[in-house]
């Protein structure tokens, strides 16, 4: 499997090594998929939010006021995670901190310092003293070649972490799809926009947290990498034809 994921990887890299005009406009792509998968924390109907046309000031029936906002705050987000991976940059406590404080509008990027129930997940979260300590563990697992080497395992790795971890006031289930989502792109993979029902979504992380369903997890996850893959390979070389 990784050696198709590393074979497609090259194989959209090399329709877009040469076209900066469609390498933009796949970005603008991923812009959008990236926002809409971590509204899958927030919102039942996410799979319906049409974030592009939002973004381009329509207004859509049914999405609260408060996802408009997250959803520019999110472009930000984006904007970030971009210039992050240029410079080299992985997942870890910065990133996670930056994320929150543009979602948060807010300077202040502190881990949280109480110890609530997550219901949503049936989750309690470690001692908020422990946060720093396991946010950096998690994070460096995640690049250590003796962790294991599928992609994969390690976006969702990071993804439960975070949900595991709960490191702040808010925005924990939207941080979590956005780091794995960062990560996928960190790696040269497509982001995916979490093709899933939000009750599904957590009763399925909710059982990962617990080591049950591990396998379905997976498999969710892998297909949806390698739809996203395939699709944007299909599409960048259809313009790339035309063009």
């Amino acid at each position: 499997m990784q050696l198709e994921l590393q074979k497609l990887r090259k194989e959209l890299n090399g329709i877009l090594a040469s076209d900066k005009a469609l390498k933009h406009a796949l970005r603008e792509v991923n812009k959008m998929d990236i926002i809409k998968a971590s509204l899958i924390a927030r919102n039942p109907k996410h799979q319906e939010v049409r974030v592009g046309e939002i973004l381009d000031g329509q207004l859509q029936k049914d999405v609260p006021v408060g996802d408009y906002l997250f959803i520019q705050n999110c472009c930000e987000v984006v904007k970030m995670a971009y210039n992050n991976i240029e410079m080299g940059n992985g997942v870890d406590g910065n990133l996670l901190r930056n994320t929150y404080r543009i979602l948060r509008e807010d300077q202040d990027s502190r881990y949280r310092d109480d110890n609530p129930v997550v219901y949503n997940f049936n989750h309690v979260p470690p001692h908020c003293a422990d946060i720093d300590e396991r946010v950096n563990r998690s994070c460096r697992k995640i690049y250590d070649e003796k962790f294991q080497d599928d992609v994969i395992a390690k976006a969702m790795y990071i993804h439960n972490a975070i949900i595991d971890i709960w490191p702040f006031a808010e925005f924990n289930g939207e941080i979590a799809v956005l780091a794995m989502n960062y990560f996928l792109l960190e790696q040269g993979l497509m982001p995916i926009d979490m093709p899933m029902g939000r009750q599904d979504y957590f009763d399925l992380v909710a059982a990962g947290l617990q080591g049950r369903r591990l396998d379905e997890e997976y498999a969710f996850f892998k297909d949806a990498v390698f739809l996203k893959m395939h699709s944007a390979i299909d599409v960048c070389q259809d313009v790339a034809n035309r063009g």
